[in-house]
């Protein structure tokens, strides 16, 4: 199956596991929008004003993918022990404002029948308490609903999912104690901390289903054994 593929998010964890993925399937062609960009990347940062990141992507080619994975980490410093309203900001533009901002500079260069990808968390309509999980459960809700919305507007033009993992073992999680690990992984839904290939292996899966199928719907990825490498 031939796809092409744009994508924020890629120095994250789950962006790095995700660009393994599909370094295995040699008719996938994986193109980074970075703002920190390698030779072959797109240089595009989501807290861009939409007319510079619509000009970066002005000679870009037909794509048959969109995976919006950059978000905010809010969890680690210097934004951590940042105000509240400074946390929200950014989380904002990034998660928010620049995953909207993304599609729409991204939208006239989809495919016809192509897929966009968004990242939403798997506790944004349950609620969780503390600042941080007030702050993720508003923004990413707030993703989660544009994403259903946004499958509406592009019904037969375009599928729309949010993958909603829950705790990931990224930079933040990988720096905290066994003890401190056990203990969020307690309050989670599924009991367990997902790894960031986990995350990837249900993004790859995403890409291959069928597209004509369901469209709009919040992939919840929040066991231990979500997919098979």
């Amino acid at each position: 199956m031939r796809l092409r593929i744009l994508a924020t998010g890629l120095s994250g964890g789950i962006g790095k596991a995700f660009e393994a993925r599909a370094a295995q399937h040699p008719d996938w062609a994986l193109k980074a929008l970075s703002r920190h960009p390698r030779a072959d990347d797109i240089p595009f940062d989501v807290t861009w004003p939409l007319p510079r990141l619509e000009e970066s992507l002005a000679s870009q080619a037909t794509v048959d993918a969109l995976l919006c994975l950059a978000g905010a980490d809010i969890l680690s410093p210097p934004l951590r022990h940042a105000p509240y309203l400074e946390r929200l900001d950014a989380l904002y533009a990034v998660d928010l404002a620049g995953t909207i901002k993304t599609v729409k500079a991204a939208l006239p260069h989809l495919a016809e029948d192509g897929i966009i990808i968004l990242m939403g968390w798997d506790m944004a309509t349950l609620g969780k308490g503390g600042e941080a999980g007030e702050l993720y459960a508003l923004a990413k809700g707030a993703v989660a609903s544009y994403g259903k919305s946004l499958a509406l507007s592009l019904l037969g033009r375009a599928t729309v999912y949010v993958a909603a993992p829950g705790w990931v073992t990224t930079r933040w999680g990988e720096s905290l104690s066994g003890e401190a690990r056990a203990r969020i992984a307690h309050g989670t839904r599924s009991g367990a901390w997902q790894t960031p290939d986990e995350v990837a292996s249900v993004l790859e899966a995403l890409l291959q289903f069928p597209r004509t199928l369901s469209t709009g719907q919040i992939i919840y990825v929040n066991r231990g054994d979500v997919l098979p490498s």
